[in-house]
């Protein structure tokens, strides 16, 4: 009879992997309804699509866990808005950091790796052109 802790272990381990599975079927749910499902890589839907067509119960290989764990990950951050905002806001944070290095401000390149600040300037942009209309460009 095995003992008690590796029945344990087991027990946990298959709500892992229930949990696990059903977080990335709901995730696609998400994204699908996000109508960002265009977006994502083609490699990734067909890994997504090989998972769910195999209805697995279990999943014993770490690799494919970590594979999944990935997956998840980057579907999450195409419906993130901090994501999306980051992603907007860091290419205008590098120009003004270069900016204000190139005027002498020393502690300048530190502002790229401030995330509270790229959003300000993702938000700031967004208003900006919400203002100005088409005149400017994300």
């Amino acid at each position: 009879m095995p003992s008690p802790s590796i029945q344990c272990k087991d027990v946990l381990s298959e709500n892992l992997n229930v949990k696990l599975l059903d977080e990335l079927s709901s995730v696609v749910v998400r994204v699908k309804k996000a109508r960002k499902w265009s977006q994502v890589n083609p490699l990734t839907k067909s890994f997504i699509r090989a998972c769910l067509i195999m209805r697995l119960q279990t999943v014993k290989s770490s690799l494919l866990m970590k594979a999944i764990i990935k997956t998840i990950k980057e579907l999450r951050r195409l419906i993130s808005k901090d994501y999306l905002l980051i992603e907007i806001g860091i290419r205008e944070v590098w120009k003004l950091s270069e900016l204000a290095s190139s005027w002498g401000h020393k502690s300048a390149g530190e502002w790229r790796y401030n995330k509270s600040y790229t959003i300000l300037q993702a938000l700031t942009l967004q208003w900006v052109t919400r203002l100005l209309g088409s005149i400017t460009k994300l």
